[in-house]
């Protein structure tokens, strides 16, 4: 009886980690390393200013992905381990969050860029559990070296509200 137990025991065991594999490789978005890809980001034009939007990897979050709304507009889907970048307008410019529940403003200087984390937080943090915050770019660069820059774009624009 003992062996018919370590035998289930490893037999899920096997099975849980061939599926958290699969999650993995199939969850993230795929894309370049941001260190590698950096190089090959267009220059920002000297009119404009520009968002990275990054999310650290987060297995409770690797199926969920998250619209990056910028003035009540979808620009593209965050995904767990990913970032993206959008060029604008300098200026004020207003992060919708938590399909429209929550909003950051956010001010882009001309010629600069400003980075934006987004983050599984609890409810108590905001409903929604999405938090979205302005991150200092020492720090940004540093936190996104390892992720990967994907194609900014909707994946499932018939799922938009």
């Amino acid at each position: 009886m003992l062996y018919i137990n370590q035998f289930l025991q490893k037999a899920v065991l096997k099975k849980v980690t061939v599926l958290s594999s699969l999650l993995i490789a199939f969850g993230c978005a795929t894309g370049i390393n941001y260190e590698t890809a950096k190089v090959t980001i267009p220059a920002l034009k000297s009119d404009m200013g520009r968002i990275f939007v990054y999310r650290k990897l987060n297995p409770f979050a690797l199926l969920k992905p998250i619209i990056f709304t910028l003035d009540g507009k979808h620009i593209a889907d965050t995904y767990t381990d990913s970032i993206i970048y959008h060029d604008v307008e300098p200026g004020n410019h207003v992060v919708n969050y938590n399909n429209g529940k929550n909003k950051l403003t956010v001010n882009v200087p001309k010629g600069k860029s400003i980075f934006i984390k987004y983050s599984i937080v609890d409810d108590s943090v905001a409903i929604g559990n999405v938090g979205v915050t302005v991150v200092e770019a020492k720090t940004a660069e540093i936190e996104m070296k390892s992720i990967s820059l994907i194609e900014k774009k909707i994946r499932y624009p018939d799922e938009l509200k």
